[in-house]
């Protein structure tokens, strides 16, 4: 069978892929889904009592400024919540949903980041893979909870249905010149991104959601938070971001992607296991070149098993 260095569920075979997996009708209409949209939406999966500790605690501790935490925290959100907080740590890696990632995915999964939300971000429209990607590309993705019901006037998530397909959009698409760019570059990206969603007529649809409802979308979908229509109130949720293994991951917004030089998630954890995420590109270690500070520079081993010091020297060597 020909495959593609992608997630089967990305892969342009597909179908032909599909036909070799034996799998029960709600799964079949899970992969189905998932690889024509983008993502899935999974009600009743998550117990209730699980909702109500993750709410709990997020109330009483996250957004509590008396409680201290080493994570980056404001008015809006907490990241990595997950490494004070049991029931944050347990909803990110609940066994069912990595089952499920598992599944879509064919690989072990690797949660790696929590966000805890109080209100809505109102965040404008964009793709998580200018903050999360991956070598081999796109595996990644996030799952959204709701921690109760949201509605119009809470600011819901939105996506854009079928934008998963749309090539993964960095800054080397952006601008004509080669620097490093920053976070405060960030607006750029955003304006190139509603630019994309006005070229392809993109619906803007809203995730109203039931309590424990959750959102699954692969990483280059694109989605952000609608307009707060009504003044003081919360949107409880909390996303979680997985990897999978044997990749290298890698932050492109921080990244040189015209001279190919990554900024690796080098520190990068293992929610379910609390260990160090190992990256290998397909089970194999790459050979790693720093080039300035936290840029890297990948290179392969050669037919001689020989790592390669990416060189026109190491290139070009003695017969």
């Amino acid at each position: 069978m020909i495959t593609a260095n992608l997630p089967w569920v990305e892969s342009p075979f597909f179908e032909e892929i599909l036909k070799t997996k034996k799998l029960t009708d709600e799964q079949a209409k899970l992969v189905n889904d998932y690889h024509e949209n983008g993502y899935v939406v999974v009600p009743g999966l998550l117990p209730q009592s699980l909702i109500d500790r993750v709410r709990d605690d997020a109330e009483k501790k996250a957004f509590n400024p008396d409680f201290p935490l080493k994570t980056q925290r404001d008015a809006t959100r907490v990241q990595d919540f997950w490494l004070v907080s049991e029931a944050t740590k347990e909803l990110a890696a609940y066994p069912q949903v990595l089952d499920m990632l598992e599944l879509l995915y064919g690989r072990p999964v690797v949660p790696f980041q929590t966000l805890s939300f109080k209100v809505g971000t109102q965040q404008r429209t964009h793709s998580d893979t200018i903050h999360f990607s991956s070598l081999p590309a796109r595996y990644m993705c996030g799952v959204w909870v709701a921690l109760e019901d949201i509605t119009e006037e809470n600011g819901p998530v939105f996506y854009c249905s079928g934008s998963h397909r749309l090539p993964e959009y960095d800054f080397s698409y952006i601008r004509k010149t080669a620097e490093t760019t920053t976070y405060e570059n960030y607006k750029e990206y955003e304006d190139f991104i509603e630019k994309i969603v006005a070229a392809n007529n993109f619906e803007k649809k809203k995730f109203l959601a039931k309590k424990g409802d959750m959102l699954i979308w692969s990483s280059n979908i694109l989605h952000g938070g609608s307009p707060v229509t009504k003044e003081g109130v919360t949107r409880w949720s909390q996303v979680t971001h997985y990897f999978f293994k044997d990749c290298y991951y890698y932050t492109p917004m921080l990244s040189n992607m015209v001279t190919k030089e990554l900024y690796l998630r080098n520190g990068l954890v293992n929610i379910k296991t609390g260990e160090k995420a190992e990256q290998t590109y397909n089970g194999e270690k790459l050979n790693v070149i720093k080039t300035a500070k936290n840029l890297y520079k990948l290179t392969a081993k050669d037919i001689t098993g020989r790592l390669l010091v990416g060189s026109i020297k190491g290139i070009f060597k003695k017969k």
